[in-house]
């Protein structure tokens, strides 16, 4: 419940960044569809910088999803920012969007630039959805760290 956060609490729709690209024909493979590794390339660009504007520090990479790590990371003196990016594919001619990918990165940022007085505002649901999305989120995160 937003009303019940602290005052360093930001809701999550306020933590969100969008862009748009064309898929150039050299973007795309023989099938016509967008490389993979072009569109995580982006996926993460989208990320740091969303990241970048929240923290208000340069971002440290730490993960992205479904990679394992031996050694989990869980140290508050180098908080996690979790983040997701959808990627769409929209046709124009047709009207049409789509969902094609989703990336979910992990950053941090260094500990000097916390000992330096930045703050990290904690993220909070303002909807069910997003309180759900969150929890799935938890979920994966715990399962992946039990392996």
């Amino acid at each position: 419940m937003p009303a019940l956060a602290d005052r360093d609490s930001i809701l999550m729709k306020n933590t969100c960044f969008e862009n748009s690209l064309i898929c150039q024909p050299q973007q795309r493979n023989m099938y016509g569809r967008i490389f993979g590794g072009f569109l995580m390339r982006r996926a993460f660009e989208l990320a740091f910088s969303t990241t970048y504007a929240f923290a208000g520090a340069a971002p440290r990479f730490v993960e992205v999803d479904h990679v394992d790590f031996l050694k989990p990371l869980d140290n508050p003196a180098e908080p996690l920012i979790n983040v997701e990016v959808v990627a769409h594919v929209t046709r124009p001619e047709q009207r049409s969007s789509e969902v094609s990918n989703k990336f979910y990165f992990t950053f941090t940022v260094s500990p000097e630039a916390l000992g330096n007085g930045l703050t990290i505002r904690k993220v909070v649901p303002a909807t069910e959805e997003e309180a759900r999305r969150v929890l799935e989120r938890m979920d994966a995160e715990s399962s992946q760290l039990g392996k």
